[in-house]
């Protein structure tokens, strides 16, 4: 099976001493860029028509980087093509595959440390319980989250990482290490629940091609393709129904469930519930949160969970965080639920703490009804 460039090959180190060619769309820049070389005092010329040549060393770049990011615009990084190359290396139409836009390659000078932790394989997984809402005692899935490690061994958040892989062209890269890492650590600890794994369409070029390394990951473990659920992420970016619907299917015809999550994030989610008509949405934790004490929340979250009950699609309610939270979403019909309130993301997988308070103690030990308990008997 071939590397796919896109999602598998990660940015080469830098030459020793390369030359930087960009080639801005307007003289207007070209002339900003000029006077930001002359301040350099890195080497540069102009070997052809509206192309710029700069002599670099790492550190040379890392400079050069600095000064593009602070003194041109987001729009002018952005139409600036370009393209490293070692010095005194012959021309070789095949750079023109490598070239970029300028904002690109000093996003990848600026946030090297990513790539470090993708190609060192330093990510992590940590689980978080869903739990069926009528009896908390058990855990009906868990769903993978992405953690890094930085060089000291500290904590990287996903959302770090994300907004640094978003910018350096690394999205495809980063998704695909996750999902693959989640399928590896979840068949490794022998995980007999569900498994919630995330992905971002945005990642995927060509969901044939692209999720061949997940299909192979999940076929070369103990994992069922039943007990695994794709979970749609940031959902309410989607832009191209099409593009997801192609990637659904993949996942659908190997025997794989679909998640959407964000529901009620925006309008765009319950155009998505049409298009995808997925096997599980998970209620916004904008949402569930004080729930039981915002009335314009509560009335929002109560309508879609009766949608989601006329169309026979069962409802996640995430970010539950208090025991009245739980019993509002409960009693209006949130099949599942997941939060603090339960457990936080953690390695290995934990069960919730029913120590933390009487109720969810009541229900493990005497399995007293949830209706009882919504009544007050508690």
């Amino acid at each position: 099976m071939s590397k796919c460039s896109r999602c598998e090959s990660l940015p080469a180190g830098w030459p020793e001493v390369g030359v930087l060619y960009i080639a801005p769309p307007l003289a207007h820049t070209r002339g900003t860029l000029r006077r930001l070389l002359w301040k350099s005092d890195l080497p540069f010329g102009d070997p052809h028509d509206d192309v710029l040549a700069v002599e670099v060393t790492p550190e040379g770049l890392k400079h050069l980087s600095e000064l593009l990011l602070d003194s041109l615009s987001e729009a002018e990084l952005g139409d600036c093509r370009s393209v490293l190359v070692e010095k005194g290396s012959a021309f070789d139409p095949s750079v023109l595959s490598r070239m970029q836009d300028l904002a690109t390659l000093t996003a990848v000078v600026r946030d090297e440390w990513l790539v470090d932790i993708l190609r060192e394989d330093r990510l992590a997984v940590h689980f978080q319980p869903i739990v069926p809402s009528a009896d908390p005692s058990q855990v009906f899935s868990y769903e993978c989250l992405l953690r890094g490690l930085d060089s000291e061994g500290a904590p990287v958040s996903p959302g770090t990482m994300f907004e640094a892989a978003r910018s350096t062209g690394l999205l495809f890269n980063l998704d695909r290490a996750a999902r693959v890492k989640a399928v590896e650590e979840a068949a490794g600890l022998g995980l007999e629940s569900n498994v919630f794994i995330n992905f971002n369409p945005a990642s995927i070029y060509d969901p044939t091609y692209c999720l061949r390394s997940t299909m192979g990951a999940i076929g070369n473990s103990d994992l069922s393709p039943d007990r695994v659920v794709f979970e749609v992420t940031e959902s309410t970016q989607v832009k191209d129904d099409r593009h997801l619907r192609n990637i659904l299917d993949v996942w659908r015809k190997s025997g794989f469930r679909i998640a959407l999550d964000d529901l009620g994030a925006s309008h765009s989610s319950l155009n998505l519930l049409v298009a995808l008509r997925p096997d599980f949405v998970k209620l916004d934790m904008g949402l569930s949160r004080d729930v039981d004490r915002d009335p314009y929340r509560a009335a929002i979250a109560s309508k879609l969970l009766e949608l989601a009950r006329d169309l026979g699609v069962p409802v996640i309610a995430e970010g539950v965080e208090t025991e009245e939270q739980w019993r509002w979403l409960a009693a209006h019909g949130a099949d599942y639920a997941q939060g603090y309130f339960f457990a936080k993301p953690a390695f290995p997988p934990p069960i919730p703490d029913y120590a933390q308070n009487e109720t969810l103690t009541r229900v493990r030990a005497t399995g007293a009804p949830l209706a009882r308990m919504l009544e007050g008997d508690t």
